[in-house]
């Protein structure tokens, strides 16, 4: 991995801030920056009682597109009003990671905007969830990530010249396996209950949807007008969890199919050109063995010479990570469109891949 020297113009209490906005929720974090030692990583400040912390709700998605700045605006409101030492110290660089910022953010400039609004700072960056998904769970190193949550994306990059993203679709068209997929796939099994299929049903998940949706005929108008309804569906995924976990056939076999797409938007990732590693991040995979263990075995068909390693990371310490880097190292940040875009003026690239 690279090392990053010591900035000369940056004092040492200043803060790297960095933001992870996605569909089930955001987060920010405030850390001091640390001057890097000869033998120091990018990454590897370490978190302690100094570091500044806040949630926040999740994007949602209207006519117009995603609202993920006005999220970015609410943080750093709450930041300004709980945690002023940040903006009074100063901080060194920001970067935030998006969900939907390929597909459904119209203008990354507007999020730039807001975190420049809110805190005075000369560095920021603002990069697709699947990028800082890369960075945590890759640490910067080059090869293959897929990133699962509300929604499923996988970047396959060496953040130089490769860059292959497959899915992250949104949950009408893709996002196979997420958490939208994995509710939406244990709802019909609820209804094929209801209806009396005879296969595919799941009297388990059929009373777990009544008592947190109400009566099935319901259920369209309730999920389908909701804005949020991708967040909606992902919702009902504990439930499918957990009736797996209790050996529900139906639940059982929606983990392991999801398991398996997941492998294979992986795969898909994974281009010839990059090392032969990858990974695979998000909450999701707390679903455990029923649900990892098909991802591993058709990832090892798929890809047998790959490398498949936990996660270092989450998509949060890869915005940590993107921020430090943009403080200590500015000039290895370039904006690579759509995935990456620099302030104060965006340097975007035209991406290899699909």
């Amino acid at each position: 991995m690279p090392q990053w020297g010591v900035p000369s113009s940056r004092e040492p209490d200043a803060w790297l801030l960095a933001l992870d906005v996605g569909g089930s929720g955001s987060r920010l974090v405030a850390r001091r920056l640390r001057p890097a030692g000869p033998a120091r990583r990018s990454g590897e400040g370490l978190p302690g009682e100094n570091d500044v912390t806040l949630t926040g709700r999740p994007v949602a998605v209207h006519a117009h597109g995603s609202d993920a700045a006005d999220v970015v605006d609410e943080l750093l409101s709450a930041l300004r009003r709980d945690a002023p030492a940040v903006v009074h110290d100063g901080v060194a660089a920001a970067a935030v990671g998006v969900t939907g910022l390929a597909t459904l953010v119209r203008d990354p400039d507007q999020i730039h905007d807001v975190l420049r609004r809110h805190v005075p700072v000369p560095r920021t960056a603002v990069a697709a969830d699947a990028l800082t998904a890369h960075l945590g769970a890759l640490g910067g190193r080059a090869g293959a990530v897929v990133a699962v949550g509300t929604g499923a994306i996988a970047l396959g990059t060496d953040l130089r010249g490769t860059w292959q993203r497959v899915d992250g679709w949104g949950h009408l068209i893709g996002d196979l396996g997420a958490g939208s997929w994995i509710g939406t796939s244990g709802l019909r099994a609820a209804v094929a209950a209801h209806d009396g299929r005879a296969s595919g049903g799941s009297p388990a998940l059929l009373a777990a949807a009544t008592a947190r949706f109400g009566p099935v005929e319901d259920w369209p108008g309730r999920l389908y007008t909701r804005p949020d309804r991708a967040q909606v569906l992902a919702s009902f995924t504990p439930a499918v969890v957990a009736a797996a976990h209790d050996d529900d056939p139906a639940a059982r076999q929606v983990l392991a199919g999801a398991g398996v797409h997941l492998a294979t938007t992986l795969a898909a990732a994974l281009h010839p050109d990059l090392p032969r590693l990858a990974a695979a991040t998000g909450g999701v995979l707390a679903a455990g063995e029923l649900l990892t263990g098909p991802l591993r075995a058709r990832f090892a068909v798929l890809q047998p010479q790959a490398e498949l390693v936990p996660a270092a990371g989450t998509p949060l310490d890869g915005a940590l990570h993107l921020a430090e880097r943009l403080a200590l190292d500015p000039g290895s940040v370039v904006g690579h469109s759509p995935w990456l875009s620099t302030g104060p003026h965006p340097e975007p690239e035209e991406p290899h891949g699909r």
